[in-house]
């Protein structure tokens, strides 16, 4: 019995111990597996969604930028439980000065400060132009009905911000559908001054960029419930996916780009542009209008613009007469068909968008695909306006960057627009199709977009992401090191750095997963699994974090939760090192230089992957080459002859050392964990007569003592330097520590 409590209480001892340790498994602090989702982080057999399928006529007066709409919903529920209510964002209430998007708003006090530098009247006249788009939006709701055949019954409703609870005549239950009818109209919003969509006033007339226009139902799923959190602002949408019959009525002269197939193009192009249309394909661009041709002319008339968009999350569109109207065709390999590519600009950014906007738009296509799924949808579009970038199913939104009066185009503002094109086309896989609760968990596809969006620009033009991944890195560092950094799995209204904290610290946490942690390979695999295990569906955080460990042999709990779920930081510094001559017999000298020998060899192999030439984009595409990119090729082809010629250097002195035969040396290292959070370590150690060998210790090694980490290398020359992370990935708050040399102050 004596015995017996003595090894339970030691259990729970440990037990304690381990709890407290910053490696710990994912099982050790991860929710319950729900019955819909599986340990896998997969949906299971009994995973369910609901739907929501559209048919929507939509007028706009540009004299007034007045939007009304008529709408047929039709819902189908497939939860296993009832629901005698619909939850249905009317997001234009956002615009509202009564609303909690306006009366939440919380003004930084280094604004004021700024004053002095922008001008007090420029930021009182921005917050004046915002009260104007809360005061004139006025949304009007005049039907809210059930369709019962040929008539209608109207239901009672009620609006809570930008929400509208639809009360039912009776429960729905599972796999029944009903059809609500909608009537409404609002006046649209200035995109200049504040929003994710609206209209950008020009001299030759307004811009419309057209989203959350509609009364659409919020994400019903296993996890909440109702996504009942109304729209602030800076979270996002959930939504459900639907098929969608749009009609756009706008003046004769407007051009209409939005989600989906365009139906009847015979109808609204004129014949010039009806012919041009019937010829676009994949092997040229095709201008559908052309800045001679524009702007057109603007009619009392009205043409109606039909679309269809199957199994999308959302509906949007453009309009203008200012277009001009690039198009061509792309093959994305193991995609059901063709998708149609377009961008419609204006001519003042004609100099920059010309060719360029289009290639970004297909490079993203394809790059995506490779990591995730084949792009499934007929269309991609890339539109103007007076939103910086926004993104909706099949069309985004991106404007405000324009070239120099002259025409001219900088470096900077030539990888900063394709940068924008690449990030806003990403979102059709995050979260269009891989449909995250944007409006709960803000780093689910903006972090996961960028991660994918810094691999598909290596591969746009050469050195695109050479200086941007290191201000990147060191921009990270800062936010991390100043000691006030929030989780990422934090609620997107209380992140106080959403750049640093959403986007940069899961894309450059996912990159140092994926080259310093693991490997490209299994990253990869991993990423691929859990993009095709949810696309068109509705993952939570866990999924990823369940699917990613569950698709490797290797234990990441530690690395979730440290740099998701807290704010730990990484700060390892080489303490202590002695090394000294040691005598052994010739048998087992061999034997403890094997693993010397080893690791001179992957350090070979390493430098070895970045002496592969890239293959780019551009190199296919002579229209993009400019000044610009024949700089970088040139920058480049330098770069990769000196990482050629530092690999064969490298090889030299490795061959040399290996064949050393006479003495031995015992290196003992001594590493400190001066941050909160356990890492793998690649150490890199440079020998007396220039070989250099390659170590990697995983994380489990500081599972007993997360502060202290001994190590013991046995080498055939004496070492005259050790580094920890040589290439500088790693995200150490303080890479100053973790270098040794020989005879340096601090060393032996």
């Amino acid at each position: 019995m004596l015995r017996l409590s003595w090894l339970l209480a030691t259990c729970a001892l440990a037990q304690t111990a381990f709890h407290r340790s910053p490696f710990q498994t994912l099982e050790d602090y991860a929710p319950a597996v729900p019955p819909s989702r599986t340990p896998f982080g997969t949906p299971s057999p009994t995973y369910w969604q609901n739907r929501a399928d559209y048919q929507m006529e939509i007028t706009i007066d540009p004299k007034t930028h007045r939007l009304s709409g008529t709408a047929r919903l039709t819902y189908t529920h497939n939860a296993p439980f009832p629901i005698c209510e619909i939850w249905l964002a009317v997001e234009p209430n956002y615009f509202s000065l009564d609303g909690y998007g306006h009366l939440s708003r919380n003004f930084q006090w280094e604004d004021f400060r700024r004053d002095a530098k922008r001008g007090r009247a420029n930021r009182i006249e921005l917050y004046a132009r915002q009260l104007e788009n809360y005061q004139r939006t006025n949304l009007q709701i005049t039907e809210v009905a059930l369709e019962e055949g040929i008539s209608a019954r109207a239901l009672p409703y009620r609006i809570e911000e930008t929400l509208m609870q639809v009360a039912l005549p009776r429960c729905l239950s599972t796999g029944e559908r009903l059809t609500l009818r909608f009537r409404w109209s609002f006046t649209l919003n200035d995109a200049l001054v504040e929003g994710r969509a609206g209209y950008m006033m020009t001299e030759k007339g307004p811009i419309y960029q057209v989203a959350q226009y509609y009364p659409r139902p919020v994400l019903l799923n296993d996890i909440r419930g109702w996504e009942k959190m109304p729209y602030y602002g800076p979270s996002e949408f959930a939504t459900q996916f639907g098929d969608y019959e749009v009609s756009i009525r706008m003046p004769k002269g407007y051009l209409v780009a939005a989600t989906g197939r365009l139906l009847n193009p015979e109808h609204v192009f004129t014949q010039t542009q009806l012919e041009r249309w019937k010829k676009v394909n994949a092997d040229s661009t095709t201008f559908i209008t052309t800045a001679k041709e524009l702007p057109l002319k603007v009619e009392k008339d009205t043409l109606t613009w039909r679309f269809r968009a199957e199994n999308v999350r959302d509906f949007a569109f453009a309009a203008s007469n200012q277009y001009i109207w690039e198009a061509r065709y792309t093959q994305v390999p193991g995609a059901p068909q063709p998708t149609l590519v377009q961008s419609l600009y204006i001519q003042e950014v004609a100099p920059l968008w010309r060719h360029l906007a289009l290639a970004a738009a297909e490079h993203t296509l394809h790059e995506y695909s490779r990591y995730t799924f084949p792009f499934p949808y007929p269309s991609m579009t890339v539109a103007y306006g007076g939103v910086y970038g926004m993104e909706y199913p099949m069309i985004v939104f991106c404007g405000r960057q324009e070239p120099g009066k002259d025409g001219s185009i900088s470096q900077p503002l030539r990888h900063s627009f394709i940068s924008l094109i690449i990030h806003e086309v990403g979102h059709n896989f995050f979260p269009m199709i891989v449909c995250s609760d944007e409006r709960r968990w803000m780093w689910l596809d903006e972090g996961l977009n960028t991660y994918l969006e810094n691999l598909a620009k290596q591969t746009f033009e050469p050195l695109i992401r050479a200086n941007e991944s290191y201000i990147e890195r060191e921009r990270l560092i800062g936010y991390l090191a100043r000691g006030n950094s929030q989780p990422i799995m934090n609620h997107p209204l209380s992140i106080r750095e959403m750049g640093a904290n959403a986007y940069l610290k899961v894309a450059i946490g996912l990159e140092t997963l994926r080259e310093y942690i693991l490997d490209p390979e299994r990253m990869d695999t991993a990423f691929q699994r859990y993009a095709r295990a949810w696309a068109f569906k509705h993952p939570e955080p866990w999924d990823f974090f369940r699917c990613i460990s569950g698709t490797i042999a290797q234990e990441l709990g530690w690395f979730w939760k440290g740099w998701f779920l807290d704010t730990a930081t990484v700060d390892i510094a080489i303490d202590t090192v002695i090394q000294e001559k040691v005598f052994v017999e010739q048998r087992y000298r061999e034997v403890l230089l094997a693993e010397d020998e080893r690791a001179v060899q992957r350090y070979l192999a390493r430098l070895a992957r970045d002496t592969v030439p890239m293959r780019f984009y551009v190199d296919k595409h002579p229209e993009l080459v400019d000044a610009v990119v024949k700089h970088n090729r040139t920058a480049y082809a330098e770069l990769l002859a000196k990482r050629q010629k530092s690999w064969a250097e490298a090889a030299a002195a490795a061959n040399k050392y290996l064949k050393e035969k006479g003495d031995l040396y015992e290196v003992r290292v001594r590493f400190r964990n001066y941050g909160t959070m356990v890492w793998p370590l690649w150490v890199k150690i440079t020998y007396k007569g220039g070989a250099s060998s390659l170590w990697y210790f995983p994380a489990e090694s500081w599972a007993k003592d997360p502060s202290t980490l001994v190590k013991v290398f046995y080498t055939r020359q004496p070492v005259e330097k050790i580094e920890v992370d040589p290439w500088g990935i790693s995200l150490d708050i303080r890479p100053e520590n973790q270098i040794y040399i020989y005879g340096a102050v601090g060393g032996d």
